[in-house]
């Protein structure tokens, strides 16, 4: 059980940096390997993950103003997010608990949930701030 989860992490982890090397040298574009929000191509509305490519790839080039002008709320959460999966995955590919205090529980998903989709809402507005959080 172990070497199974170990493997899954570890595959994970190559495809997660293939996907930044990538990145890295061909822009967000990935020369059309990377996809595009399909949310925005039918819709031509802004979902609350949009411009979080382009974002990631400003950060890889160290450019965190411009990242933030993508998705500010990606940006923010990203550490936050990268955090928490370096604290759980660990004790899960060793079949045990990971930090009480970082398990997830009902109230605060749904409190996350609902500022997922406010910031969702808010970025599609098109006034002044809300203009702020669209991307560029």
């Amino acid at each position: 059980m172990i070497r199974e989860r170990a493997l899954a992490v570890g595959l994970g982890l190559l495809m997660l940096v293939a996907a930044l090397v990538l990145m890295f040298f061909k822009g967000p574009s990935g020369g059309g390997v990377l996809p595009s929000c399909v949310f925005h191509e039918i819709t031509g509305l802004h979902c609350a993950g949009c411009g979080m490519t382009r974002a990631t790839n400003e950060l890889i080039h160290g450019r965190v103003a411009s990242a933030l002008d993508y998705n500010p709320a990606g940006v923010v959460a990203l550490p936050l997010v990268v955090g928490w999966v370096v604290l759980m995955v660990p004790p899960w590919v060793f079949g045990k608990r990971g930090p009480r205090w970082l398990m997830p529980s009902a109230k605060p998903l749904w409190v996350l949930l609902g500022l997922v989709v406010a910031y969702w809402i808010l970025r599609n507005l098109p006034w002044w701030p809300f203009t702020l959080l669209a991307p560029v």
